[in-house]
């Protein structure tokens, strides 16, 4: 291997870390970024080895501290891939924007790197079942970073955004009915829509999330759930909806200017 070639093997193998790096530099904190092979701790192909994070980074910060990185495609195709490696298979093509128009973000849990030296992201990925993980080559994707987060608590009908450690606002919603329920589990948003017509049932705004119902999987788009407004404000505080979260208008407007796209909605 040519000296050359050494100096590119490193500097690819490195572009994660540096990434991590600057976000840290940035923030103060490290990223929230979990760097694990799988769920259970195993290491899903024996070719690859996973990035720690940052040096000097306060592992005693608190989680609500940590800020979520958000990967946004940047090529024209890529494929989500079941491990970090160029020969691994094919879980999912992403293209620039996705099919709401809208550009293609995931959330990142991740880095990992191949024996050759190409640095990968492990993602989040928008599609079914729910809590698919895939990677992606570094090289397809920016990174951008926010410390917005909503938590939806579906016992108490009750949307929380926090910033950081800071509860801004709580707003009451309307969730899935008994047949079509809301599904729980770790989402982010995907789109941002403004409907074409007053008065829909999306009210004035519509967030696309990652997430889908498990008991529609007809409906147009594959049963993505929602997060938007509504023309029935008599579905606030009840379970009316086929899965999607409601919010009253004016208070859906007040999330449209601050909340990016890649914002990660906990449902619980």
């Amino acid at each position: 291997m040519t000296i050359r070639k050494v100096g590119r093997v490193a500097i690819d193998l490195l572009a994660g870390a540096l990434v991590l790096s600057a976000i840290a530099s940035l923030t103060g904190v490290p990223a929230r970024f979990s760097n694990h092979a799988s769920e259970d701790g195993t290491n899903t192909n024996s070719g690859a080895f996973f990035i720690p994070q940052a040096s000097g980074a306060a592992t005693s910060t608190p989680a609500c501290e940590q800020p979520t990185l958000i990967g946004r495609v940047v090529v024209a195709s890529v494929a989500a891939r079941t491990a970090p490696s160029p020969r691994a298979p094919v879980i999912a093509k992403f293209h620039r924007m996705n099919a709401q128009g809208t550009p293609q973000v995931v959330d990142l849990r991740g880095s990992a790197g191949d024996r050759p030296g190409g640095t990968w992201f492990r993602a989040l990925l928008p599609i079914r079942p729910n809590g698919t993980l895939g990677y992606f080559p570094a090289g397809s994707l920016s990174v951008a970073r926010t410390s917005y987060r909503i938590v939806v608590d579906r016992e108490k009908l009750r949307l929380t955004l926090w910033n950081g450690c800071h509860r801004e606002k709580v707003f009451p919603i309307g969730l899935g009915k008994e047949s079509t329920p809301t599904p729980d589990g770790d989402f982010y948003i995907v789109s941002l829509l403004k409907p074409p017509v007053a008065g829909s049932v999306y009210g004035n705004y519509a967030y696309g999330l990652s997430a889908f119902s498990d008991a529609l999987t007809d409906w147009a788009g594959g049963g993505i759930i929602g997060l938007h407004g509504t023309n029935d404000p008599s579905s606030i505080g009840d379970r009316k909806s086929h899965g999607c979260i409601r919010l009253y208008n004016w208070d859906i407007e007040k999330l449209v200017p601050i909340l990016p796209l890649g914002t990660p909605v906990e449902i619980q």
